[in-house]
Formats: C-alpha cells, sequence, structure tokens
C-alpha cells in the first residue's frame, strides 16, 4: 500500500533541481571550464597529497602529486622514467571516496575519523538506467522512497534505506535501491 506523507524531510526536497547524467554533466563542464583557461589531465590519479617545499610542515594542504611514469612492472625506473607532476591550487577537492589512498593519508594527519568529527557510515546501492515508450515517461518526476522494505518486526528495525526513480533525458529512468550497512543480524 501507499502512504503519502503530509511533511517530507529536507534532504528529500527536489523542487527546482535538475537531474543530469553525472557524465553529460562532466563533459559539459569540462568545456566551459577549459573555455575560461582552466587544465584539465583527465586519465592521470593523484598518487600523493602535496604539503608545500617544506616537508615537514604537514599543517595544511598545498594540491596533489601525480604518479610517476616509466616504471616497468618490478618497480624499476625505466629510461623514459618521469617523477609525478606536483599540482598546486587554492583549494583542493579530494573525490576518490572514503577508502581513497590519500584520502586515508588525510584522515591520518588530520584525525578525520574521530567519531566526534565526522562519523563514518556505509550503504550498498545498486541501480539501473532503464528505457520506458514515452507514455511512461514523465520528465523531471522523482520519487523517494525511506524504510520500504526494511521494515520493523523483520529484524530491520535500525537499517536505513530506501529507494529512488528520476525521469530524465529521452525516455530514461533511473532506478536504484540504497541500504544501510549499519544494521543488525537478527
Amino acid at each position: 500500500s501507499q502512504i503519502k506523507v503530509p511533511w517530507l524531510p529536507p534532504t528529500l526536497h527536489n523542487h527546482n533541481n535538475y537531474i543530469i547524467s553525472q557524465g553529460a554533466m562532466c563533459k559539459w563542464l569540462s568545456e566551459h571550464a577549459e573555455g575560461l583557461g582552466v587544465e584539465i589531465y583527465p586519465g592521470f590519479a593523484a598518487a600523493d597529497i602535496h604539503y608545500g617545499d617544506d616537508a615537514n610542515d604537514k599543517s595544511s594542504v598545498k594540491g596533489v602529486i601525480l604518479n610517476d611514469t616509466g616504471i616497468d612492472k618490478k618497480g624499476e625506473k625505466k629510461a623514459d622514467y618521469q617523477p609525478g607532476m606536483i599540482f598546486e591550487a587554492k583549494q583542493t577537492n579530494f573525490a576518490e571516496g572514503c577508502r581513497g589512498s590519500c584520502t586515508k593519508k588525510l584522515e591520518a594527519q588530520f584525525g578525520l575519523r574521530k567519531k566526534e568529527h565526522n562519523f563514518q557510515s556505509f550503504a550498498l546501492g545498486v541501480k539501473e538506467v532503464w528505457e520506458v515508450p514515452k507514455e511512461m515517461h514523465h520528465p523531471g518526476k522523482i520519487v523517494h522512497t525511506t524504510g520500504w522494505p526494511l521494515t520493523k518486526g523483520e529484524g530491520h528495525d535500525n537499517t536505513y534505506g530506501g529507494s529512488f526513480l528520476y525521469h530524465y533525458g529521452d525516455g530514461l529512468i533511473s532506478l536504484g535501491f540504497v541500504v544501510g550497512l549499519d544494521y543488525s543480524n537478527p
């Protein structure tokens, strides 16, 4: 059955928001950024954190260091070896996920995993993209569910989760389900 709740938590408000493919957004954003003079280096991952010229001063992040190139599978330097380039910036954003190699170093350096600073929660999600007939597609429609089917009485009364439907593009629906991984085993 379906029950419409008279109020919606602020995190589920989607008025005046847009639905877009992340790949399409990144392509669009990179074209505009390059038009403004931003240099983009696709295919290069940050290998380490750059704290600046003073190796002993790790009080703030100054940028990132890219992977060394020209290293064989045994870890030996080849003739074309180049040390990883250093990129400095006024602001450095790390978007490698909660278990990335640089993220782990930052957590240790700045105590980011202390419970009083940042309680970490993990979840598992699945997502599919469906192409549906035009009469079933409603561009911009968003449906969120919370709690279902993670119901009390099934041993999952402390499990968070829910599902989503996003209608976007030309007849596309993004359908997904997310379950928190901090549940107790009944």
